[in-house]
């Protein structure tokens, strides 16, 4: 992974352009998003907002510490309230409204959780570790280890995020962008043998 940390506007939106430019090249326009907050603060009152978004395009990861932000990125605005992208993300209601909060707004959103999930897993719910770990590499399965409550309530803290804080922001990224673009290869594959049923089938050499 190749992984931008960063709490300039400046350096999200050149990021927004190169993912753009890579984006438009590529059939598929998927776009890996999560998002990181004190999920032990907030009230009715003074509403939980964004304290880091994580977008993921391929190998390419920003970590966006946007409640250190030294301005407003309109770019970024923009980049998330349109339809040309798909963006992929797990249990993503909440992330909707901390946005929210924030002024910042996804609509192609699709949640992972309500696509898929590990047939051989037994949890009632399951996490995004769980299906990363069944889909992409079974090291995932331990990807949220060690990262408890203490840590959580960090998000805010002024920067730079601790190095533990940015790996796990940056795999929760890729994670959400790699098992949404397996599971798209997945589904377009079965469509597309539907499609050639019926046509003879045997080995291509």
């Amino acid at each position: 992974m190749k992984v931008l940390y960063t709490n300039a506007a400046s350096s999200v939106e050149e990021w927004i352009t190169n993912a753009e430019s890579s984006l438009d090249s590529s059939a598929r326009k998927i776009v890996g998003v999560d998002v990181e907050y004190d999920k032990l603060n907030g009230s009715y009152f003074s509403p939980k907002k964004a304290a880091v978004i994580q977008l993921c395009v391929g190998t390419d990861v920003l970590v966006y510490h946007i409640c250190h932000a030294d301005e407003r990125s309109e770019k970024l605005y923009e980049f998330l309230f349109g339809y040309r992208y798909t963006f992929a993300g797990f249990c993503v209601a909440e992330d909707r409204t901390v946005l929210s909060h924030s002024k910042y707004y996804i609509h192609n959103l699709n949640d992972i959780q309500a696509i898929w999930r590990d047939p051989d897993n037994k949890k009632r719910l399951q996490g995004l570790k769980d299906v990363a770990g069944a889909i992409i590499d079974p090291i995932d399965f331990e990807m949220k280890d060690g990262f408890g409550r203490k840590e959580h309530r960090m998000w805010a803290d002024p920067p730079p995020l601790p190095p533990k804080h940015l790996e796990y922001a940056a795999r929760d990224a890729y994670a959400t962008y790699e098992v949404f673009r397996r599971l798209d290869v997945f589904e377009r594959g079965f469509f597309s043998l539907f499609k050639h049923s019926e046509k003879k089938r045997g080995r291509d050499w």
